[in-house]
């Protein structure tokens, strides 16, 4: 297990601050030689990791807030839910964290997409890539849901591969995830990367479209370069139900395409803190998080409006996920940034399964603010349709 100190990799502002707190207790007599000699000594400490992360800028680690009464309010949300739910919680700025089930293994559905991105992402740092770069889509390469799908059911389209990103980001588009994991060398280069750094309970296995096949209980498959979008759809109608249902009970217990709430939210950590991508990439994966349109009733829906949410969803038949970074506000008892990850599945209905992420999201803003939030306004009845006289 990776400790904070390792996680968050000491960055400019903890150098200052471990600077300022030396020069204070040791250069008191105002001499610039002696001055000198203070920060020389300053960076023979800096090449110690274990007193760095031991004392000066990380000792307010060890003195964060007190989560156990937020400890209690998600397990009682959690003990209540009608389903399987997985939760993790860090206070980026001073590495306090709880969880609720946190070193289970939950599927991220869409919430895999992320790595894909850092994976993409991590390769135009590195030079080997160029978000510029077009890509061809044929009719094969398209997949249920979302934008390109419906525009473009047949393919026949050239994309550049940022498009692909912004569209697989903050649309949860199925054909542009696909695409981008194809072309950054499959699950394999993204399980690399996460190995690489320190993220060993975070599977990427499957492209979007064999996960969809997999969880429909669809056996049989024509070769690729046949497997258009309406084959795919009639193949998942074909299957009857109670096969379906065996195959989900399947999807929700394979390891493949999981990860625990606890390392997604180190993930989220670490991104959050500039220490997976450089920080023109961070800010672009950042900024695409915060723009996602999918999933307002879970994260989002109770928080003030202009709350800034960083995040990615997930969905399937049987899963409801959401997991961000949730910016606090200025003027709240805690600022500072938390990392927040809910995992939901096998629950009675999607209603429900989104009510207990959006519980779980409110319950930590309200007491990092320590301000209450006001009761979620009740859903509207849809109007009903006046029958036409005859």
């Amino acid at each position: 297990m990776i400790s904070w100190a390792e996680m968050i990799r000491p960055a400019g502002p903890f150098r200052r601050a471990f600077f300022g707190s030396l020069s204070k207790k040791v250069c008191k007599v105002g001499s610039m030689v002696e001055m000198l000699l203070a920060w020389v000594l300053a960076l023979g400490c800096l090449g110690l990791s274990s007193l760095l992360s031991s004392f000066s800028s990380f000792s307010s680690f060890s003195s964060g807030p007190d989560l156990s009464a937020l400890e209690a309010t998600f397990d009682r949300i959690v003990r209540t839910s009608r389903a399987e739910v997985g939760v993790a919680l860090i206070h980026l700025e001073s590495g306090a964290r709880l969880a609720v089930h946190g070193d289970r293994r939950f599927p991220m559905a869409s919430v895999y997409k992320l790595p894909i991105a850092l994976e993409l992402l991590a390769q135009v740092s590195e030079g080997r890539m160029e978000l510029s770069r077009p890509l061809t889509l044929g009719p094969s390469d398209i997949r249920p849901c979302c934008t390109l799908s419906r525009r473009h059911p047949r393919g026949g389209i050239t994309i550049s591969a940022g498009e692909l990103l912004e569209l697989m980001i903050v649309e949860s588009d199925n054909t542009a995830s696909d695409a981008v994991l194809k072309l950054v060398g499959g699950p394999a280069a993204v399980e690399r990367r996460l190995r690489a750094l320190g993220f060993n309970d975070m599977n990427v296995n499957r492209y979007e479209g064999q996960t969809l096949f997999d969880m429909a209980g669809v056996t049989q498959l024509p070769p690729e370069n046949e497997l258009t979008l309406e084959t795919a759809r009639r193949l998942i109608d074909e299957v009857p139900m109670a096969e379906v249902i065996a195959a989900r009970a399947r999807y929700t217990s394979d390891v493949r395409d999981t990860a625990t709430p606890d390392e997604m939210a180190r993930f989220l950590g670490r991104l959050q803190l500039g220490n997976l991508l450089p920080p023109a990439h961070t800010n672009l994966l950042l900024d695409l998080m915060a723009r996602s349109k999918t999933g307002p009733q879970r994260l989002k829906a109770q928080l003030p409006r202009d709350t800034v949410v960083a995040h990615k969803t997930g969905t399937t038949d049987v899963v409801i996920n959401d997991v961000g970074i949730i910016t606090l506000p200025d003027d709240g008892a805690i600022q500072g940034h938390v990392a927040i990850v809910v995992f939901v599945m096998n629950g009675s209905r999607a209603a429900a399964m989104q009510r207990t992420i959006a519980q779980l999201s409110a319950s930590a803003f309200e007491f990092f603010t320590g301000k209450p939030l006001p009761p979620p306004e009740k859903p509207k009845p849809t109007p009903k349709k006046r029958r036409a006289r005859r």
